[in-house]
């Protein structure tokens, strides 16, 4: 049979930037996890949060009460819109509990989306194409990432619109346009630290336990030993304690830091994150680097 009949015929097109391509390891990593029954269950907690605080807000914020009450109420369910000097801030504490939900998705899904493919041995297929290690990592990493956006930074920006807009004016979106900045950064240390830190232990675990028992003492382990080890002469043994430092970051960028003290810290836990992440980052090449490639 000629090759136009099979219809095999070359390339006529302009080529496209095989970065793309993370684009589209991006786009299937999603649909993996979005499919799997198994994790709707953890998704639908998350949405489910959601809802109840929006609902919480749509509810006061349709009640004719003066500001301060309808700030009174919102406290009462752990959500401050428009927080007091030394408080926190709702939509720190709302993207924290939202981060518990997202780090028991990662767990069990480093296996699916990066493990598998040095377990199957796939790696191979994907670097034998026009994509090189470059790629690859960076598509795996803004996989994971996306899905700590979609699950953090987005529901929450959704809340401050939701206040907003529900208040019948403006005046609530222009005096407090630092919780947009303090939400995006915050999202971003949060994707960039659990995506980077996820990515390196699934490429050198592959298995789902080794995995899930890792992560479990990166977040869960460490913030033990740090209440043992740190008190009020010793605060930089908090910086053990990785959950704890991405948390004093977003009180950094919310700027809801108290003394000098507690922002020199804070400093230190900006440090000590880009010290895990590059750490991670140069694991993660070197394991990639070895797998052999057939061009």
């Amino acid at each position: 049979m000629p090759v136009d009949r099979a219809r095999y015929h070359g390339w006529k097109g302009p080529r496209r930037s095989p970065w793309l391509a993370a684009l589209a390891i991006v786009r299937v990593a999603l649909v993996q996890v979005f499919r799997r029954k198994a994790y709707w269950l953890v998704l639908l907690l998350a949405l489910t949060r959601f809802l109840f605080f929006w609902a919480i807000i749509y509810g006061v914020t349709q009640l004719e009460l003066p500001p301060r009450m309808r700030q009174g109420m919102l406290e009462r369910f752990n959500f401050s819109a428009d927080p007091q000097p030394g408080q926190d801030d709702g939509y720190i504490l709302f993207m924290a509990g939202q981060s518990v939900v997202v780090m028991m998705l990662l767990a069990f899904t480093g296996s699916l989306l990066v493990g598998g493919d040095f377990r199957q041995n796939v790696l191979p297929f994907y670097l034998s194409r026009r994509i090189d290690r470059r790629h690859y990592i960076v598509g795996k990493l803004a996989a994971v990432a996306t899905i700590v956006t979609l699950m953090t930074t987005l529901p929450a920006l959704a809340l401050f619109i939701e206040y907003g807009m529900f208040t019948s004016s403006t005046r609530y979106w222009l005096e407090n346009w630092r919780v947009v900045v303090g939400v995006l950064v915050y999202g971003g240390v949060l994707a960039v630290v659990l995506s980077t830190v996820l990515v390196s232990l699934s490429a050198w675990l592959e298995r789902t336990a080794p995995i899930v028992v890792a992560w479990s003492s990166l977040f869960v382990l460490l913030r033990g030993v740090r209440s043992v080890l740190a008190d009020e002469d010793s605060p930089y043994w908090n910086l053990i304690d990785l959950w704890r430092d991405m948390h004093v970051v977003a009180r950094l960028a919310f700027d809801k830091l108290g003394d000098d003290t507690e922002r020199r810290v804070a400093y230190w836990a900006v440090a000590v994150l880009a010290g895990v992440c590059g750490v991670a980052l140069a694991a993660l090449v070197r394991r990639v680097r070895a797998v052999e490639i057939v061009t």
